[in-house]
This record gives C-alpha cells, structure tokens and sequence, in this order.
C-alpha cells in the first residue's frame, strides 16, 4: 500500500502477506505496489520456530537477504554444482545468485526469524524443488536417481508450491556451517 502522502513511500511491514500460515508469512513490495521500482524489489519473510522457506530458485534475479532477526541455516546449490551451508544471524546477510537451488531454516524452537529479500527484478520470480519434483512421474525419478519407480510410490507428489514447511525433530547442521 503507497503512501497517500507520497509515491515514494511503501509500508512493507503493513502490506498484505501474499503467503501467510501458522508456519510464517511473506509481504513483498514490487512494481505493482511502487510503480517507482526499476530492476529492485523486496520481501519480507517471517519464518516460525521450526519453519523452512522450502527449497526454491529464482530464475529471473539475484537474491540479497539480510537477517533481521533469530539464528538462520542456509543451504545454496549453485549453478555451477557448487554447494554452501551456513548458520546467518541478526544482522548478516547472504547472497544467492538467479538459478540457485535455496533453503532457510530457522534454527529455533522458540523464536522467530525474520528476513529481509532483495531481488534485482521488480516481478521476481520463485520456482519451488517440491513442486518441480510433484511435476515429474515416478519413473522419471526412478530413473534420475537408479531406482525402480516404485521406491516413489510413498512420496506425495504435488505441484503445489508450499513456501514454507514444518522442520520434523532437530535441525541437522553440518561442522562447516558455522562461518
């Protein structure tokens, strides 16, 4: 919502989520609501105790997110098959290049993480692992992964894009992810 007062102002905070659960909400200011934005958007994502940003990329733009609040574990498959995990707290940031397989994991059963996204594009666009995996058959998979299809008979596959799950039991950090 802009300002009444100005076109130069958006109150990111008050905007309404366009993914809100019990799990975190994500508020976004892009063109459509500040027609000022040029190659420039930001989110906001509020993740719950034991809440994920599941997986996804952006093909369309770069990612900077700075940690404005909680203990955040983030993994980055890039797009030279190189990968990255590392715990981010308040205060620190991290990038991820357009294309880049993601996650963010709030490492807290008690508090909430909050973040702050931004994007080198004023529309950008999220592509969910999940729903690209819901998008293929089992005997894709089976074949992706030497498997008879079968051993994909149990998984629930759905296109559907969840932007944020549950974490099950503890967090698993690898020795590397503390910077």
């Amino acid at each position: 919502m802009a300002s009444r007062e100005s076109r130069h102002v958006f109150h990111l905070k008050d905007a309404t989520p366009f993914h809100q659960s019990t799990l975190g909400s994500m508020q976004r200011c892009t063109v459509d609501e500040l027609p000022i934005l040029k190659n420039l958007s930001l989110k906001r994502l509020v993740l719950a105790p034991k809440a994920i940003r599941e997986p996804h990329w952006h093909a369309n733009t770069n990612e900077l997110t700075y940690c404005l609040a909680g203990k955040a574990l983030v993994s980055i498959l890039d797009n030279k098959s190189s990968f990255a995990s590392f715990v981010i707290e308040k205060g620190q940031m991290f990038h991820v290049d357009s294309g880049s397989l993601h996650h963010i994991e709030n490492l807290s059963d008690e508090e909430e993480c909050e973040f702050l996204v931004g994007f080198r594009h004023e529309k950008p666009e999220d592509f969910s692992f999940g729903a690209a995996l819901g998008a293929m058959t089992p005997s894709v998979l089976g074949n992706t992964y030497n498997l008879p299809s079968e051993a994909f008979s149990h998984i629930k596959l759905t296109t559907e894009d969840r932007k944020i799950i549950a974490r099950e039991g503890e967090p698993t950090i690898p020795s590397t992810a503390y910077l």
